[in-house]
């Protein structure tokens, strides 16, 4: 009668073994792989050793284990099959699926906080140029008395109006007084016949605003 020979196969390669030899081909110590793909050296660790309790629960660790075998150049079919990830189904806890948006987008951080700076940065432009425009613009300006065009037989009137705060009132190219608010009051001493009044304001840097009266003083016959 025949004999049998039973024939010992080699255990195929494990897939921490298989991790490893494909980073050491790449000449790239753990921690470079660490920084490159924004995940923690004790999770690439642990895929490396097969330790599998250390990675976090859910779709988290599965990720992790997808990304390292895209760097690595493996096929991640032919090393998922060689680890507890294989037997998993689907992880439907919609925590592990937050878990997971969150970890894709830590994997952009410079995109995002170059994202916020530019967005800071254009604001501030706005605010700027906002602000210089108001610096410029001329201020504005009302007249509450005379109206236009006024007949009198008074040789003095009350010029009354407003402007903004902080803005230089003049009569006939002389400075006057302004409240607070910027509204101002002057007596002005007139002549017989047509006068012309110029009312003009003007901030430190800006243009200037500038309104014209004209008031006819009659003589006053009693």
């Amino acid at each position: 009668m025949t004999g049998f020979t039973l024939k010992i196969l080699e255990n195929e390669q494990r897939a921490g073994d298989k991790l490893k030899t494909a980073r050491l081909k790449k000449r790239m110590p753990l921690e470079d792989v660490s920084k490159k793909l924004q995940i923690r050296l004790e999770y690439l660790s642990a895929l490396e050793r097969e330790e599998y309790g250390v990675l976090p629960s859910g779709l988290y660790g599965k990720q992790f284990l997808k990304e390292y075998c895209r760097f690595l150049g493996l096929n991640f079919k032919q090393i998922i099959v060689l680890t507890p990830f294989n037997e998993d189904k689907e992880d439907e806890n919609p925590f592990s699926q937050k878990i997971l948006r969150k970890h894709k987008f830590l994997v952009f951080p410079k995109l995002v906080r170059s994202l916020i700076f530019i967005a800071l940065f254009l604001i501030c432009i706005l605010y700027l140029l906002i602000y210089f425009r108001q610096l410029i613009s001329p201020p504005s300006l009302s007249v509450e008395y005379p109206n236009k065009n006024l007949v009198t037989t008074e040789l003095v009137i009350d010029v009354r109006g407003k402007s903004d705060p902080e803005t230089e009132i003049r009569i006939n190219n002389a400075s006057i007084m302004s409240a607070k608010d910027g509204s101002f009051s002057q007596e002005i001493k007139l002549k017989q016949g047509l006068n012309k009044l110029t009312i003009s304001a003007k901030k430190k840097y800006g243009e200037e605003s500038i309104i014209q009266r004209q008031v006819l003083v009659e003589e006053n016959y009693e």
